[in-house]
This record gives structure tokens, C-alpha cells and sequence, in this order.
């Protein structure tokens, strides 16, 4: 999706210097953007404003670096809201009752992936406009977010309850940031939010679990979690590039994929010898659903579906 307008002259309030506000200053100021500029950023926290400065450096000279956010508010039109989930409604909210402040115009975008407008409500209605940006991306290492930030995918959500020439001018903008910081963009209904950040945990935050649970198994049998992690490390590599070039259903491989159902009871065997009953209960789900997808494919029989599907559904 490409923009239709172009930035106009905005200064930008960053609240929040944890992992994403300082990563978002960071690409914002070296890679500057003309009529688009970083111009403070706020957090309730001096060891965070000060780890912040040090890790954008010389080229955020001329951001402003405080634990007060007003004066931030009165001279920026784009406030970007990066804290914890829990606590955006909290700061708007609390920016929204400050009577010096004036909010018409303004635009406030918080980056939840599973918050919904309503939380900046009250900076709505006193004259602001309201959006969503959430980076498809985990943010774990400042330095590593930085470098690997460029062509990540962003979910927006604007508001679209009337067509209107600022409405148009507020989506614009949106799109420019997520082009500014050298992304692209997917819309997502406000209410389609929770889901759309489901599937995102899935794919980040439950693929750590499941790694974690591989590494569990070879534990089991006396292999350390580095040497395990050495291994599946590649392997996980290889899928990945494997999904790339193939899409999720087409990069599947193994004894589902085959229709070895020996093999898969062999492995419930030996996790009925070695584990308690619901410690492989995510290996039946997780098979389950696997065989699915090699049915889909055509890569197994109807019969050899069903007698999978007895395998994972057995209660023992």
C-alpha cells in the first residue's frame, strides 16, 4: 500500500524509551526523513531516557530527552505511545485531563497489537486523531531491532467512520511513518485486533514454547540444551527458508507428511515410558493439526488421515 500524500512538517513525542520507542528514534534519526523529526522522547524513568540517548547517540542531538511530557505534547503533532499495553489508556488519559494542553489536530498512535482505538478515546475527543501501528516484529535486542527493522510488515488500524479529507490525510501519514521506517503495511479492522494478535503470539511468542519443549525432550534423554540447540537451531533455519519459498502447507516434511503412523507410535510409546500423560499432550494436539495439513496436501490417504487422527485422539 502506497501513500497518496506526503508528510507535511511534524514534529514527533515519543512516550516510552524502552526496546520499541528507542528503536523507532533510533531508524527515525539515521535515517532522517525530511519534514518528519523525532523531537522527544519521555519516560518515567531516568536510567531508560539515559540508556536511550546512549544507544541512538550523536545523531540524536537535537531530541529532546525528559520525564515530563507536556511541553513534548504542546510542541508535537504526532505522539507516538510505546509503552506496555496495559498502561496506553492510562497515558492518553492522562495527557487528555491536562487543561493546558491542546489536543485538536493532533495525531495519537499507539503501537498494541491487540489494543483497540477506544483506548485513546479521550484524546479523541478533545480533537485528536487516533490510530494504531504494530510492527510484525519481535523487539528482544535494541541493537538487533535496529539493524533488522527494515522491511518489516506493520499492521494499521485508522479510523473510517467517515470519508473525509482528514481521514484520507491521517491514513496518509500512517503509511508514510510505516515507509519511513521501511516497512509496509496490512490493515486491520479495529475489532479484528485480538485475533490478528493472536496469531501473531503463535507465530513469536509459542514458537519459543515449542522450541523449548523440543529441548525438553532431549533432556530427557541426557542431551544438554546447548548441544540440543545447536541441532534444532539449523533444522528451525531450514523450515523457515523452506516456508519462504513454499508457504506453511507445501514446506512440510517428515513421518506425517509420509504416513509413517509406525513412527508416530513409537514416539507416543516412548513418551508414555518417559514423561507424564499431559507433558506430551502438545505433541498429539500439535500432530493432530499436523495431520490435517498433509491430508489437505494429498500427501496421505483418507484411511491414513483417520488412523492418525485414532493415534491422537486416544485418550491412554
Amino acid at each position: 500500500m502506497k501513500s497518496t500524500a506526503k508528510i507535511k512538517k511534524k514534529n514527533i513525542l515519543i512516550i516510552g524509551a524502552g526496546r520499541l520507542g528507542t528503536t523507532l528514534a533510533s531508524v527515525l534519526v539515521i535515517k532522517p526523513v525530511p519534514d518528519l523529526k523525532v523531537r522527544y522522547i519521555t519516560s518515567r524513568t531516568e536510567k531508560s531516557l539515559i540508556k536511550a540517548k546512549k544507544i541512538i547517540g550523536k545523531h540524536g542531538r537535537e531530541i529532546i530527552f525528559t520525564k515530563d511530557m507536556v511541553e513534548g505534547v504542546k510542541d508535537c503533532s504526532i505522539i507516538f505511545i510505546c509503552t506496555p499495553d496495559d498502561e496506553i489508556e492510562k497515558v492518553c488519559n492522562n495527557i487528555a485531563k491536562n487543561a493546558e494542553l491542546s489536543l485538536k489536530g493532533k495525531y495519537f498512535i499507539h503501537f498494541s497489537g491487540s489494543k483497540r482505538l477506544e483506548v485513546l478515546n479521550n484524546a479523541k475527543k478533545l480533537g485528536a486523531y487516533v490510530a494504531s501501528i504494530h510492527p510484525m516484529k519481535s523487539f528482544a535486542s535494541i541493537a538487533d531491532s535496529i539493524r533488522t527493522i527494515g522491511g518489516t510488515v506493520y499492521g494499521i488500524t485508522f479510523e473510517k467512520t467517515h470519508l473525509c479529507r482528514e481521514s484520507t490525510e491521517a491514513k496518509s501519514l500512517i503509511i508514510d511513518i510505516v515507509e519511513a521506517l521501511g516497512g509496509t503495511t496490512v490493515e486491520v479492522k479495529d475489532d479484528d485486533k485480538p485475533l490478528y494478535h493472536a496469531a501473531a503470539c503463535v507465530a513469536s511468542n509459542y514458537l519459543v514454547s515449542l522450541v523449548n519443549y523440543a529441548v525438553e525432550i532431549n533432556e530427557k534423554i541426557g542431551i544438554k540444551s546447548e548441544d540440543s540447540l545447536k541441532g534444532l537451531i539449523g533444522l528451525i533455519e531450514s523450515t523457515i527458508n523452506n516456508i519462504k519459498k513454499l508457504g506453511t502447507k507445501k514446506a512440510l516434511t517428515g513421518p506425517i507428511a509420509r504416513g509413517d503412523t509406525g513412527t508416530i507410535k513409537e514416539h507416543l510409546d516412548n513418551f508414555k515410558k518417559n514423561f507424564e500423560k499431559g507433558d506430551y499432550l502438545l505433541y498429539k494436539v500439535l500432530g493432530l493439526a499436523t495431520s490435517k495439513i498433509a491430508y489437505e496436501n494429498k500427501w496421505i490417504s483418507r484411511r491414513t488421515f483417520q488412523e492418525l487422527k485414532t493415534i491422537f485422539m486416544d485418550g491412554e
